[in-house]
This record gives structure tokens, C-alpha cells and sequence, in this order.
């Protein structure tokens, strides 16, 4: 039976002294309001609560704030907060295009090239459109550039080099449920549109036809959608097996209408080659007999799927620049393109919840210069959380999204990091305004809807089955900053009662106002562990 374990404890006396984080039951000012919201949760969920002054030091409440749960999503915070501490908000990936054969220049700069184009992704995840809706993502950009840049026909072998990471597209105990699914698409160094596409059905007389964006995705769809009356729901399931192109559709589709769906690419280095060539097409240049082919890893394979045509061997990556340097002897850059900023990565990943793409911040912590894996950048992210005061046993990771139901958090700790991103005077805006917001884009868009718009609410959600999670800043009702964590795990058949109880608490903080008159806790003569 849960406990309602509420506390006032003291736990900073001075400014940037790391609070006390009890283990030890108390309790506190809002203790009966909080039994009160915990009620319905008595014996159906377990419940780790914490919540702290970010002015004053104090717990404001805590129940179960050292038991770890599984967090979902708010394991992110880790993740894309390692990510900026490691190398500052203002950082940036480059993807460049590298070019090997003969370049035949014409007046105007225009060139004519037969050999090989060489695509070396950075890692960095692809969320321009995200950022700038309309804007080019990275395959159209480098088509964009090197049409801007004077090619005009390509013949020849676009080679994919997906090096920068081993080859670890899925993390331990990722559901297979979740494999077709955007958010459960693999991870490699290109991250083209996050490894995903979209599966369109539209339905007329003649039955369901479907189509993919981008066309070049190599995926084949298999399908026993039906056709429904005009105007009604549609809707489609999906199922496939990693690594396979074969895509399993059903669902029903509107007649005279169209059903959408976010699905994962099975092969992501000979998709983005694939779509790369058909990019370039859009963009002007013409493409003749080109093929695409896939460097290998150091250690042999292409993550099993052998792609679009393996290679035999490496190649070798170009310090020249421009076409004039580019021969069959030679390799030279002809496209450099910036990723946007750690922070612009941090904060979408944050707000929108990005799976694929945390995974790829998280490998980019390992110092390797390639065949980064996902366990050094676990043990960077633990060496990042160490030192700013974390209780690694309070931190049990095996992925970098929060998406396997192996990792366990505790309340504290996610508190304990929100603390010292707060103090951090290079971090906190940046970190600040890259979460979720009520109404905006993000995860928060169409939650909140009972508290009072005027309320400083920023935070991180975490959803998986049977598990709920928020974890943010919000302002009391007398302008103190409050930073808070509650982890729900074992919600009976759906997480809304969870999410209710978070939207709750979070109300209850923010209408929270000290007694002007009550004697305030003198600061504690040592830190309890």
C-alpha cells in the first residue's frame, strides 16, 4: 500500500549548496492535499513524488522519492542534458558530401561528374523541419547544394558512410510492437527525417491504394485494408520484423479518402542513399545509372541487413574542398552542411519526445571518432550525472529515449539533475525553453487544459505502457520556482488516471503560497545521503 511520505526538510542554507534529497519519512505542507490527489492511487500504482524549492532549498513533497521505477521518457532529460554540457549549446554536426572521379567543369561552374559521391553522416539528428515547418531536411538540403554548387548530372556510385556509429539500430528490450512505428525507428549517422516515412492509403471504388513519402523509400507494402462509407473513421495498423522491407497493413480507409501513417524505415543507410539520388532529381540534376552502396563497419556487416549493395572496403575520407580538386585520384568535399545547435537539438528531441534522435545524441557522448556505441555514451552520460552530484545507483539506463522498460530512475535524481541545470548559467535558458510547454508544440500541447494560463509551466513527459511520468519547473503562486518529478509505474489498463494525478500536482504547486508569518528552516548542518 502506498505511503504518503510528505516533507518540509530542510535542505540547502546557502545559494548553489546541493539540497538534501531525504530518504527518511516527513512531512510537510502540502501533505494532505497530496493524500487527497494520491487517493485513487492506493494499492493500483506505485508513486515516486518529489518536489522542491528552486529559491528556498526546501522539499515540498516527497513520497517514494528514492524508489526507482521505470521513467519512459523523462529519461531523455539525462540524455540531451549530457549532450549539452558535453559540448555547449552553440555546438554543431557536419554532413558533408565528399566526391572521387572525373569532374568535367563548363562555363558557369557547371559540372558534369561520373564516379563516386560519398555521403558521411555526422550523427546528428535531422530536426530542421521540425524547427523551421517548410524548410528543406538534410537529403534535400545536400541535393539543394550540390545542384547550387554546379552539378548537373551525376553517373556514377553514391556510396553511404554510416560509420560514425557501430552498427546498433534498436537498444535492448525494445518492444518488436513498437519496430514499424516512427518512434521506434532504428538508429544509424544519417538520421534522414528521423529513419522514418509516411505510408498514405486512400481509398476509392476500385479499393485502397497507398503510396510512401518520400517515393524512394524501399519498403513493400502488403495490405488487407478495406474500403468504408464516405466520411467515416479510418484507420490503419502496421507490423513488421526489424531489418525486414516487408511492411503488414490493415485498417479501414474512408471512401473518396485518405488515412495517414508515421512508419520506421527497415534499412535507414540504403534508404537515405536511395532517397538522396531522388533528392538530387528533384532539385535538377540528372542521375544516370547511379547506384547506391554502403560502407562497411570496422568490424564487417551493415547493422544485418546488407543494404543497398555492401562494399568490400572503406573509403578513404577527402581534406580537399571544391570540384576543381576533385579527380579519380583525389577526394575532395563538395557539400558541408551544419546540423542546428546542441540546443535546437536538445530542446526538439525534449519537447517532441524524439526517440531515434536521443539515441543518436546519446552515442554522439562517446569520444570515439567513429563506431561511437550506445554503452560508452551510457557510461559518459553516468559520468556526467556523477559529477553534479547524482547517486549512480539511483540511475539504471540502457538506452538514451527512455523507450525500453529496463530503465529505472528515481524522483530524486531527476530532480537532483533539473537542480543543477537550473544553477548552470551557460545551460539553464537554453535547457529551460527546450521543454514542453501547455499549448504548444510538444508533448504538452493538449494537456493542462484546467490550469490557469498564466502559469510558468515547462516539463518533460514520459509515457510507456503502464507508465506515466512528468518531470519540469513550474511557479508556485507567489512566483517561487519549483522543480518537481512524479513516476507513476503499474497504472491498471490506461495511463489518463496517472496523467490526471500529474495535472493535479502540478496544479496544486502552483497555486502553492507560503504562510508570509511561519518561521522558515534554518539550513541543515550536513546533507543527508
Amino acid at each position: 500500500m502506498l505511503a504518503a511520505v510528505l516533507a518540509l526538510a530542510v535542505g540547502l542554507g546557502l545559494a548553489g549548496t546541493p539540497f538534501a534529497l531525504p530518504h527518511r519519512a516527513v512531512s510537510g505542507p502540502l501533505a494532505d492535499s497530496i493524500r487527497t490527489i494520491l487517493a485513487g492511487a492506493q494499492g493500483q500504482a506505485e508513486v515516486g513524488l518529489l518536489a522542491i524549492s528552486l529559491d528556498r532549498g526546501d522539499t515540498l513533497a516527497a513520497l517514494h522519492d528514492g524508489h526507482r521505477l521505470i521513467p519512459g521518457s523523462s529519461a531523455k532529460l539525462f540524455t540531451t542534458s549530457a549532450y549539452l554540457r558535453r559540448f555547449g549549446p552553440a555546438a554543431t554536426c557536419t554532413t558533408v558530401v565528399e566526391a572521387r572521379g572525373r569532374a568535367d567543369r563548363a562555363s558557369g561552374g557547371r559540372v558534369r561528374f561520373k564516379g563516386d559521391l560519398i555521403l558521411r553522416g555526422s550523427g546528428a539528428p535531422d530536426v530542421t523541419q521540425l524547427l523551421s515547418p517548410g524548410s528543406r531536411g538534410l537529403l534535400d538540403s545536400l541535393a539543394t547544394l550540390l545542384r547550387a554548387g554546379g552539378l548537373e548530372r551525376f553517373e556514377g556510385t553514391l556510396w553511404i558512410d554510416g560509420t560514425r556509429f557501430a552498427p546498433e539500430p534498436y537498444a535492448p528490450s525494445w518492444a518488436l510492437e513498437d519496430v514499424p512505428h516512427a518512434y521506434g525507428a532504428p538508429v544509424n549517422a544519417i538520421m534522414a527525417n528521423g529513419n522514418a516515412a509516411t505510408l498514405v492509403a486512400t481509398a476509392d471504388a476500385r479499393g485502397v491504394t497507398f503510396a510512401l513519402e518520400p517515393p524512394e523509400v524501399p519498403l513493400i507494402v502488403q495490405s488487407t485494408a478495406r474500403v468504408a462509407g464516405a466520411g467515416e473513421p479510418g484507420w490503419l495498423e502496421v507490423d513488421r520484423r526489424p531489418f525486414d522491407p516487408r511492411i503488414r497493413v490493415r485498417g479501414m480507409v474512408p471512401l473518396d479518402g485518405s488515412v495517414k501513417k508515421q512508419i520506421s524505415l527497415s534499412d535507414p543507410d540504403s534508404a537515405a542513399g536511395l532517397m538522396l539520388l531522388g533528392a538530387m532529381r528533384r532539385a535538377g540534376t540528372e542521375v544516370k545509372n547511379a547506384r547506391v552502396r554502403i560502407v562497411p563497419h570496422a568490424a564487417g556487416g551493415n547493422g544485418g541487413t546488407g543494404g543497398a549493395g555492401a562494399a568490400s572496403g572503406p573509403l578513404s575520407a577527402g581534406s580537399a574542398s571544391g570540384w576543381r580538386d576533385v579527380s579519380k585520384d583525389r577526394t575532395a568535399i563538395v557539400v558541408a552542411h551544419a546540423s542546428p545547435t546542441a540546443a535546437q537539438l536538445a530542446g526538439t528531441v525534449n519537447s517532441i519526445s524524439l526517440n531515434a534522435e536521443a539515441e543518436a545524441l546519446l552515442r554522439l557522448l562517446d569520444p570515439s571518432p567513429t563506431e561511437k556505441h550506445r554503452d560508452v555514451g551510457l557510461r559518459e552520460l553516468r559520468r556526467s550525472a556523477a559529477e553534479a552530484g547524482i547517486d549512480t545507483l539511483d540511475l539504471s539506463l540502457v538506452d538514451g529515449s527512455g523507450l525500453s522498460p529496463q530503465n529505472l530512475l528515481t524522483a530524486r535524481s531527476l530532480v537532483r539533475w533539473l537542480w543543477v541545470l537550473d544553477r548552470d548559467s551557460t545551460l539553464a535558458t537554453w535547457f529551460h525553453n527546450g521543454l514542453a510547454t501547455p499549448g504548444a508544440l510538444g508533448t504538452l500541447k493538449n494537456r493542462f487544459a484546467g490550469l490557469d494560463p498564466r502559469t510558468e509551466l515547462r516539463a518533460k513527459t514520459g509515457t510507456l505502457t503502464n507508465v506515466s511520468a512528468l518531470a519540469g519547473y513550474v511557479r508556485s503562486g507567489d512566483g517561487e520556482r519549483i522543480a518537481f518529478a512524479v513516476i507513476t509505474n503499474g497504472n491498471r489498463g490506461s495511463v489518463v488516471p496517472a496523467r490526471r494525478t500529474e495535472e493535479e500536482i502540478v496544479g496544486l504547486l502552483s497555486r502553492y503560497r507560503r504562510d508570509a508569518t511561519a518561521k522558515q528552516p534554518a539550513p541543515p548542518t550536513r546533507i543527508p545521503r
